[in-house]
């Protein structure tokens, strides 16, 4: 079969990361009507076999029809997919995700958006040392994390051999539990916060969500230029923030929302600004504020410029909050986790 056209193979492959179990044709082919492509499942099955051929899939069978689910090279062929194809894909993916989000603040229960990060087992417990004081800090998402061994699963993403897999609470999250509330969140962009004497200061750089195909502090990170571990030990330094507008007249509803989320350990917000005001000298459209809130991959942050190396899939998945544990059970889980790899 000759090369499928490349937005339909995107396409297919979106669908099959996002499912949590293996999929067949029929599934793919009603799916693909959301993405403006309309197949029979006979097509679909002559797509499927071709990305097997390519190793971008793999079969599992469920039923007279083999199922199929992503592989790790079919998600690295998503994110190397053409630039014109996924400008502006990361500010459309915020809106889908925080849709999706279905935490329950009084249950404590349901769907959260999880950043997923890969190092190897060696470094585990080094890493967990330099994420210990971005927690205590304040300076992440939230106070919740979780660990996973090769070959299992953080919602659709399998961690590859040899490593361990650090899922972390993306700051999605917080639009997510707003638009359940009926509080419209926009995510402008993401930057370097520069922090001093623990006060926020000024944006370094600035990317915006709406002109770029990464998360801004994937890119920071491995551009070197955050200092998060030293902005959690001594209170200055540059951490990774996002410039987020809502309402001027829900204000007083979003500062209750998240008293209860930082309750629950979800705390990210790091400042919210004056109705109609500029914020940090960025300014902001008439009836709206401003807010800043903590990058989910600050702790991760850490770990690298510690330098242990990370690989970093912000905005990667949905994941039940209640399979989450706090950061104050890091070391021991990290050790327990160690010990039954022997």
């Amino acid at each position: 079969m000759k090369e499928i056209h490349p937005k339909i193979k995107i396409a297919i492959l979106r669908i099959l990361r996002d499912a949590n179990h293996p999929i067949g044709s029929a599934v793919i082919a009603h799916e693909l009507k959301s993405h403006g492509f309309e197949l029979s499942s006979r097509s679909i099955r002559l797509y499927l076999q071709y990305l097997e051929d390519k190793g971008l899939v793999g079969k599992a069978m469920r039923g007279r029809e083999g199922g199929r689910s992503i592989t790790p090279k079919g998600i690295v062929e998503i994110r190397d997919a053409q630039v014109f194809d996924r400008v502006g894909y990361t500010s459309v993916k915020i809106d889908s995700l925080a849709c999706q989000t279905t935490l329950h603040l009084a249950m404590r229960t349901g769907l959260i958006v999880l950043n997923v990060s890969t190092i190897e087992r060696d470094d585990l417990l080094q890493a967990v040392e330099e994420m210990l004081p971005v927690f205590e800090s304040g300076l992440s998402m939230g106070e919740h994390l979780t660990f996973c061994r090769e070959g299992e699963n953080l919602g659709h993403f399998t961690i590859p051999e040899r490593k361990v897999g650090i899922g972390t609470v993306c700051s999605v999250t917080l639009n997510g539990v707003m638009l359940n509330h009926g509080i419209p969140m926009t995510s402008r962009f993401g930057g370097v916060l520069e922090y001093n004497q623990k006060q926020c200061t000024r944006f370094t750089d600035v990317i915006d969500y709406a002109g770029t195909s990464l998360d801004p502090l994937e890119v920071f990170i491995k551009g070197k230029l955050t200092s998060v571990r030293e902005t959690a030990r001594q209170g200055n330094g540059r951490i990774g923030a996002s410039f987020r507008e809502t309402p001027s007249p829900v204000v007083s509803n979003v500062e209750l929302i998240h008293r209860k989320l930082k309750i629950m350990g979800l705390g990210g917000i790091l400042l919210i600004g004056t109705p109609n005001q500029p914020l940090l000298d960025f300014p902001v459209q008439e009836g709206r504020t401003g807010l800043l809130v903590a990058g989910g991959l600050n702790p991760i942050a850490a770990v690298e410029e510690a330098g242990i190396s990370t690989m970093n899939y912000a905005l990667c998945t949905l994941y039940s909050f209640e399979k989450l544990f706090h950061y104050r059970e890091m070391q021991k889980r990290a050790k327990d986790f160690l010990d039954r790899e022997k």
